[in-house]
């Protein structure tokens, strides 16, 4: 029992960027052991998968900010967090910096899923956002920053903007977006003293919320205005073998592209 109330003060005692610290790496430990046995591991537990989200399952937004793609990856992101994280937790207060945090990444998520095609990983969206936290500080008193933290954070930003950049396979949609958002959920709340729900900040908040609906429904929106989702869906699930489901998004398909002979052709297969 002595054990268990060491273990519970030790839990209690944990800041929020440590426990966001450890939901990453539970979540690595489940997609590298689950990955043993099925090759798309990170698919299964809720990666960035643009078509799958088109289908509805929108929740891929949150749970690809806890996946990460391989072993260095989720290092450089938890160091990132540490850092960061630490003193954005204590100048905000920690309600405010888990807004900001979900909200910079779940902003990262949808504009990736707007513009970048492919499957997506990875905390670096909310990361970014503690950039755009940092942003605001600077912003409400640069002496007053730069007597604290010199110019080095904004140094980290430019150099992890440009690396967005140039390195393949980054998401740098998801990395500006999250920037982006985590300024104009700063903005939104601001820091622990000052008040959250005052009509100017109501204002940037709606904006907020607003930079996250508007790029996930205009993307599903152009997602299915076009026949080859009803197909790539269909092939979806009959890899699935849920044959019903594959049958039923070829009729949508076919309701709305009723010419359409790739459609018609699978139409007729399953018949």
């Amino acid at each position: 029992m002595a054990n268990l109330n060491y273990y519970i003060r030790r839990f209690k005692a944990l800041t929020l960027t440590e426990m966001l610290i450890g939901v990453n790496v539970i979540m690595f430990i489940i997609s590298s052991l689950l990955g043993l046995t099925f090759g798309n591991a990170l698919v299964l537990l809720g990666a960035k998968v643009n078509l799958l989200i088109g289908l509805g399952e929108i929740w891929r937004l949150l749970t690809a900010m806890f996946l990460h793609a391989d072993f260095m990856h989720l290092v450089f992101n938890m160091l990132a967090l540490y850092i960061l994280g630490r003193d954005i937790e204590r100048f905000y207060g920690p309600k405010k910096y888990l807004f900001i945090y979900f909200t910079s990444g779940l902003i990262g998520s949808a504009f990736s899923f707007l513009l970048i095609p492919h499957v997506s990983v990875g905390a670096s969206g909310a990361i970014f956002g503690l950039f755009g936290a940092n942003l605001y500080l600077y912003h409400l008193n640069p002496t007053v920053y730069k007597r604290l933290f010199g110019t080095d954070i904004m140094v980290l930003i430019v150099i992890n903007l440009v690396i967005s950049f140039v390195r393949p396979n980054i998401d740098f949609v998801g990395h500006i977006a999250g920037l982006v958002g985590g300024l104009i959920a700063s903005f939104a709340v601001g820091i622990h003293s000052e008040k959250a729900f005052i009509p100017k900040r109501i204002a940037i908040q709606a904006v907020t919320i607003m930079l996250l609906i508007l790029p996930t429904f205009i993307g599903i929106s152009q997602l299915r205005s076009t026949p080859d989702f009803y197909a790539n869906a269909a092939g979806y699930y009959y890899y699935q073998n849920r044959m019903d489901k594959a049958e039923g998004i070829i009729d949508k398909g076919i309701e709305k592209f009723p010419d359409n002979e790739q459609l018609l052709g699978l139409k007729s297969a399953f018949n």
